[in-house]
């Protein structure tokens, strides 16, 4: 939270606001007090057109960057023109003419407004023409732009104190991937699990923890997740995006009390018009269209890998797939991709709408690494439960990680999907804006059970039957921000968002349903949200204060014929809701330091519509659960030197139980003596920007953290015999959960060349089901078997401009380590394994890209994922196959 760039008042007093805010947490109605007092005796500014200012003395550069965050301006300047030079210090009121010339004072700088909000700096008088070169060019120096409350997104998370990351819509061009899951990647404590059996979805994991809602995610601020049955490996937590319509991500990790999510929040931008529209023109259009390679068409009833001996007096050979070998040429083009979104940006209103369609087969693995070989071990006693073991003569082993040879056809990989964006937005004068968005997305995706295939001697079939999904979302945006009022800057949100799923039956018949029979969930999701920032400038420092409501809905229920198809299902039926109000503060004393505090109470109910005598009598359910509870945090930034930011942040935040965990389903039954789970968070960390660190025109960026996890009550999933003798699954709390550990980004530029670092390190993680038991291992039962990250991980992302910028080639290297944890019961129990390990060995990737601008409107892109066609098992998944091998993508993009 950032206490900087605020206003100033005197009317209301920052005894009484801060009480009306305690009050507003409660009923909004701060709102209406701020609308109140900067009607009447509130001011931004103590004069007709000023500003209230504090900035120190400093260097020129970050003196002009804080003056444009303060002012709300856009400045445009040479670096140049500013390196070796300082400022004065400003504190008082100024206008922005006074406060431009004074911080340009004795500099021979001169400043012109372009527009109202946009300066240029130059080393001449206001409209003096730079000197033409000998071929009649005009020759301009490297220029730096800067912006009031936004600036470069890319660079916010080196500026944020806290621990926040950015993919922008570049990267995610870039690195594409052939899942969605793939655009996390080079996120340091950020992965997406089930990235190769997900039907097209993400599922995000931070910092070990995912699903059940403890990371909140959304696109354009409307939520649609679903829970998938997994057999007896679990489940999938999805959530629907096409990477071909998002305009960027912004990443929190660990807990905010402005949202829900308790391990973080993934806020997911489609594009806009300003994406689209170019400077100096009023409307635009985009049009692009690419393949790739390295898949192959589906053939239902094909099998991957080995059939391996099944019983000692079985022939001891490995009888190898007839298919899936035949993997097409490098340049083969085998998928297809297209997208066209047209804008309208006026000074009024804005327009935007898009289509993406894209069509792929199942890809091919890898051929360098553990790929699948027959090991004869000779004599052998093998045991696959400590009372059931076998003598084998010759005992053939896999030699590899999963059960799919060198370049391999992997089955049940292919993807079809299509999406829509439409977005309007309209301004009404004096900061009122009202937005309508829509976003609609098809998919009809390959989809193997996992519990099918969880070692590296299981055989995968190809499905006859994809998973389909549709998702409609809709949402209602309102902003108010008038320029003169420092208290209001409200923001309302409205969404609903509808979710079909169809997936091949997961149980069998009951009665016999036609052949082309899916099963499948329906999910309604709603939600409202209003918050409201409050600027105050004080006797001592300054202060803001963010306060709001917020109310999530949930409605899922099997989808018609469904109950009567599946059987040995518990399927979810129920509701849920999950109400909060929040409220935080940051004070500024000084110049180099801000105090944070804040404070968030949430309440949820539910109620299990399923009758349990048509589903399992033996089972006790309990029809409604009902818990709230208050989450605080405070924390504290310290900035001893211009560019230079510590900061400790701690939260104690809280996380109800979600519909997945209140309502009976998958032969899970509800547990009334549930408890939310509590997360103690402690965040600690520094920001370092610096320029002219090698040269007087490159620019550094450092963001080196800690953190430091103890989740209480960690909701876990176990076997358990109920009083009355019958033994299944039950929803519990274990006494905690334990994540620690170490995170960096770093950012280089020098002209046209850009270098982008991430990485992080798990120094713990355990789980213990007793305050006595803790084992760095996870639970037999439980769902976070596969949840667990890798050791460490490294990214390192290179790019070069060259030829006047017309071409840029770069590249990125990652590297994941093993496993942070083994796997184990903490109870030592010997309770079944109904969560298989899906294990993967330390790899590393290399993916290139190269682009060309033919003119200022055709591109052309290259690229070429895992370059050097490794074999490898992507952590976080539930089933054991390998992800793709060598790929090549081309595209084209035009605009107009």
């Amino acid at each position: 939270m950032d206490g900087r760039r605020l206003g100033h008042n005197k009317g209301c007093g920052f005894g009484g606001l801060t009480r009306i805010a305690l009050l507003g947490s409660v009923s909004i109605g701060m709102v209406l007090a701020s609308a109140w007092c900067g009607g009447t005796a509130y001011a931004q500014t103590s004069q007709q057109g000023s500003i209230r200012l504090d900035i120190r003395q400093q260097d020129l550069g970050p003196a002009l960057t804080r003056f444009a965050d303060q002012a709300g301006l856009r400045l445009l300047f040479a670096s140049s023109l500013v390196a070796n030079r300082t400022s004065p210090a400003l504190s008082g009121s100024y206008t922005r003419e006074q406060a431009l010339s004074r911080l340009l004072a004795g500099t021979g700088l001169s400043y012109s407004f372009t527009s109202a909000n946009t300066v240029t700096i130059s080393g001449r008088a206001a409209g003096t023409a730079a000197p033409l070169a000998d071929d009649g060019s005009l020759v301009l120096d490297v220029i730096t732009v800067t912006a009031g409350q936004g600036g470069n997104q890319q660079e916010a998370p080196y500026e944020t104190p806290a621990p926040t990351a950015y993919i922008s819509e570049k990267a995610i061009e870039r690195f594409r991937g052939s899942s969605p899951a793939d655009i996390f990647r080079g996120t340091p404590g950020v992965t997406s699990g089930e990235a190769r059996n997900g039907a097209g979805a993400i599922d995000v994991n931070i910092r070990g923890m995912q699903g059940m809602g403890r990371v909140a995610v959304t696109v354009d601020g409307a939520e649609n997740a679903v829970t998938v049955y997994q057999g007896y490996q679990g489940t999938s937590n999805r959530t629907f995006v096409d990477p071909d319509l998002l305009g960027g991500i912004d990443i929190t990790k660990g807990s905010d009390v402005t949202s829900n999510g308790i391990a973080g929040t993934v806020a997911m931008r489609t594009l806009d018009a300003a994406d689209i529209v170019q400077d100096g023109k009023n409307y635009g259009v985009r049009v692009r269209g690419g393949f790739g390679t390295n898949t192959s068409s589906p053939k239902a009833g094909a099998v991957a890998g080995y059939q391996w001996p099944y019983a000692s007096w079985a022939s001891p050979v490995a009888t190898p797939s007839p298919t899936g070998m035949d993997r097409p040429a490098l340049l083969s083009p085998t998928s297809g991709s297209g997208s066209v979104v047209a804008a309208v940006k006026e000074e009024n209103f804005d327009l935007i709408a898009g289509y993406a369609y894209r069509k792929q087969g199942n890809y091919h693995a890898g051929t360098n690494g553990p790929s699948a070989y027959p090991i004869h071990l000779g004599p052998r006693r093998v045991c696959s439960t400590p009372t059931y073991c076998q003598n084998y003569t010759d005992y053939i082993d896999n030699g590899g990680i999963a059960n799919y040879r060198a370049g391999e056809e992997v089955l049940n990989t292919q993807l079809e999907t299509q999406s829509w964006i439409a977005k309007g937005t309209v301004r009404f004068g004096d900061g009122h804006s009202v937005q309508l968005g829509y976003n609609g997305f098809r998919s009809e995706a390959g989809d193997l059970l996992a519990s099918r295939l969880t070692n590296d001697r299981g055989q995968a079939v190809q499905q006859a039957q994809t998973t389909g999904t549709s998702v409609d979302s809709v949402t209602l945006r309102y902003r108010w921000k008038p320029a003169d009022n420092d208290l209001i800057n409200l923001k309302t949100n409205l969404w609903w968002s509808k979710l079909e799923m169809r997936n091949p039956l997961r149980a069998g018949y009951r009665p016999p349903k036609p052949g082309d029979f899916r099963s499948g969930s329906d999910t309604d999701m709603w939600g409202a949200e209003i918050t409201n920032t409050s600027k105050f400038q004080l006797a001592y420092g300054s202060a803001d204060l963010t306060y709001g409501l917020s109310y999530r809905g949930e409605d899922t229920r099997p989808s018609r014929g469904t109950k009567e198809a599946e059987t040995w299902l518990d399927l979810r039926d129920g509701i849920r809701h999950e109400a909060a109000g929040f409220a935080k503060a940051a004070w500024r004393p000084a110049d180099w330091l801000t105090l944070n505090g804040g404070l968030r109470y949430q309440y949820f109910w539910s109620e299990d519509r399923n009758a349990p005598e048509l589903v399992r009598p033996d089972y006790t359910y309990d029809t409604r659960l009902a818990k709230g509870g208050i989450s605080p945090s405070i924390g504290v930034t310290v900035e001893p030197f211009d560019g230079t930011q510590f900061y400790v942040n701690y939260s104690n935040a809280m996380r109800l139980p979600s519909i997945m965990e209140s309502v009976s389903a998958f032969t899970m039954n509800v547990n009334s003596h549930l408890k939310p789970e509590r997360s103690s968070n402690w965040e600690i960390g520094t920001n370092l920007r610096r320029e002219g660190l090698l040269s007087a025109n490159d620019k550094g960026m450092l963001k080196l953290g800690y953190f430091d996890w103890t989740v209480d009550d960690y909701i876990a999933r176990q076997w358990y015999t109920f009083p009355n003798g019958v033994s299944g699954m039950r929803i519990f709390n274990i006494d905690r959960a334990h994540f620690s550990g170490l995170e960096l980004s770093g950012r280089y530029e020098l002209g046209g060349f850009t270098a982008d670092l991430a990485a992080n390190y798990y120094t713990n993680v355990e789980f213990c089901r007793t305050a006595g038991t803790c084992e760095n291992k996870s639970l037999y039962a439980d769902y976070s078997t596969n949840h667990i990250p890798p050791r460490y991980s490294l990214a390192l992302t290179l790019s070069q401009k060259l030829m006047d910028d017309a071409l840029t080639v770069g590249g990125r290297i990652s590297h994941v380590g093993a496993r942070a944890i083994g796997h184990g019961d903490v109870t030592a129990q010997g309770a079944s394994q109904f969560i298989a390990l899906v294990d993967w060995k330390r790899h590393t990737l290399v993916d290139v890209f190269a682009e060309y601008k033919f003119s200022k409107n055709l591109t052309g892109s290259v690229r070429v994922e895992n370059l050097t066609d490794q074999y490898y098992v992507d952590p976080l998944s539930l089933v054991q196959q390998p992800g793709p091998g060598r790929t090549f993508y081309a595209s084209l993009t035009a605009t107009f």
